[in-house]
């Protein structure tokens, strides 16, 4: 290892040890991904280049999976949640929760929360949602605070209706994966330090076969992924595991059509200048530092001391990464939380809500998880020895792409975590030629809901416009249009109905 790699470790190592440590009932994707992406690169740096690229011929490296589950467990009646505990009256949908078990001999099994449409709902999709991290909770975060039909609210012991809910447009299931994450868990610890983007897709892909023989009305039903944050990984990989399949042996277990993915983690490099250029675009960093970071750094495998120094020259004070113009959550001495300001329909502190929830003993056993299970929306003890995490997901979408795959991909204009401008550069390395050309799209209330291309092959790229990391949470109207477009297969209207 030369001096500046001895330098750059000692350096980076010291970021690290810098960071206050966090409980699990405080961590964030945000913070989750950014502790990621530093070990990640610390370990590269030590390293040297990761292992074997399993994604880099997913029907070799997956096509021989089974296509059907042996000796399925569970039922959906024994799933089914009579009432959420806090929950609003009248709810007019089903759903369920449990446990299933992906692998027998080590006994580990991943929770899923599932929600049928309150509107016909045996005509609509099916729809897997995943949370990022690696190592948060779909159901913590994309079901309570985003997507889901309900919110927690501020007592920690009811729920209120999200009337913006995706199970308006589709059936969605929400899984915790990996094992280790919220309820998810397996009997053999040692698989927690072996968690990793390969045992993640793999797992993911034997819950579906399971969960489709509890659900078997679902099975041939058109089915999309979606997800966020690091999501940029598990849903493209996840999909490469079912296509793969299908081209190895011909046979459709899932009936896969697409993927959906927000503000996704797509490539080390990329975000990391993405990010940087996001906050100087925004008048968070000064030209001088920008100025010296393009000077000295790179933004690929190798850089020296005077990149790190210019990156670490600048500080972007107390604001949220996820929304850089949202109201951060303030906790008193006393444990009280409280919002220094105001953003409507969005409160940040929900974050604490959550687990108030989750943690309570009626809602375990509503929901059929194990009792006495201190839950937390994400866990920082999965990642620091990850595995399979390729450093570019450019190489799998474009695969995806060319298998005919519906690919959508979509940002939060405001968030710095996963930014516009680090996607914007993944996108550019995709090469398609573009067929429908940048311009507004239009929600029904005739407001610009963001941004949108097309490219060939049907990818298509959005912004959602005043929108953080977790888009439904910022812009929930708007998020819903989005993604009732990408069922749909068509672009969002491209002109407003009202005429001054």
């Amino acid at each position: 290892m030369g001096r500046n790699q001895i330098s750059y470790c000692i350096l980076l190592a010291i970021l690290l040890l810098a960071v206050p440590p966090l409980t699990n009932a405080t961590l964030d994707q945000a913070t989750l991904l950014r502790q990621f992406i530093a070990s990640r690169s610390l370990a590269q740096s030590a390293d040297g280049p990761a292992e074997t690229d399993p994604w880099a011929d997913p029907k070799t490296s997956f096509g021989h999976l089974p296509t059907k589950c042996k000796n399925p467990k569970g039922s959906k009646e024994a799933d089914r949640i009579e009432a959420l505990p806090g929950q609003p009256p009248r709810v007019n949908f089903e759903q369920y929760a449990g446990y299933v078990t992906v692998d027998e001999e080590h006994g580990r099994a991943l929770f899923y929360y599932f929600v049928e449409s309150p509107y016909d709902a045996a005509s609509k999709p099916l729809v897997l949602w995943l949370n990022g991290g690696p190592g948060c909770s779909s159901l913590g975060a994309g079901a309570m605070q985003e997507l889901g039909p309900f919110r927690v609210n501020a007592d920690g012991k009811t729920l209120s209706r999200n009337k913006h809910a995706w199970n308006n447009v589709a059936n969605v299931i929400f899984l915790e994966s990996p094992a280790g994450v919220g309820f998810s868990y397996s009997n053999t610890s040692s698989d927690y330090g072996l968690s990793g983007d390969w045992r993640t897709a793999v797992d993911s892909y034997t819950f579906l076969l399971h969960w489709l023989e509890r659900f078997p009305e679902y099975k041939g039903r058109d089915f999309y992924i979606a997800g966020e944050s690091y999501a940029g990984h598990y849903v493209p990989e996840l999909a490469a595991v079912i296509v793969a399949i299908r081209k190895f042996t011909g046979k459709n277990p899932t009936n896969l059509k697409g993927i959906f993915v927000g503000n996704p983690y797509l490539d080390d490099y990329k975000n990391e200048k993405g990010s940087l250029e996001f906050l100087w675009n925004h008048g968070v960093m000064s030209d001088e530092v920008w100025a010296a970071i393009t000077e000295h750094c790179s933004f690929g495998p190798s850089e020296d001391l005077l990149c790190h120094k210019a990156k670490a020259s600048f500080q972007t004070g107390n604001i949220d990464g996820y929304n850089i113009y949202a109201p951060i959550c303030i906790q008193e001495p006393n444990g009280t939380t409280h919002s220094i300001g105001y953003l409507p329909g969005y409160d940040p502190c929900i974050n604490y809500y959550v687990p108030a929830y989750f943690n309570r003993l009626e809602v375990q056993e509503a929901i059929h998880a194990r009792v006495n299970t201190r839950w937390s929306t994400c866990t920082s003890n999965l990642h620091w020895h990850w595995k399979e995490a390729p450093v570019s997901m450019v190489p799998t979408l474009s695969w995806l792409v060319r298998n005919g795959l519906r690919v959508w991909l979509y940002s939060g204009d405001m968030d710095d975590v996963c930014p516009i401008t680090a996607t914007r550069y993944s996108v550019q390395d995709l090469n398609l030629t573009i067929t429908k050309p940048w311009r507004p799209w239009y929600t029904p209330a005739n407001e610009v809901g963001g941004y949108i291309q097309q490219y060939m092959g049907g990818f298509t790229f959005a912004s959602v416009r005043g929108a953080g990391h977790l888009v439904p949470s910022f812009q929930p109207k708007r998020s819903l249009v989005l993604f009732y477009s990408f069922l749909k297969g068509v672009l969002p209207p491209a002109v407003s109905l009202w005429q001054p």
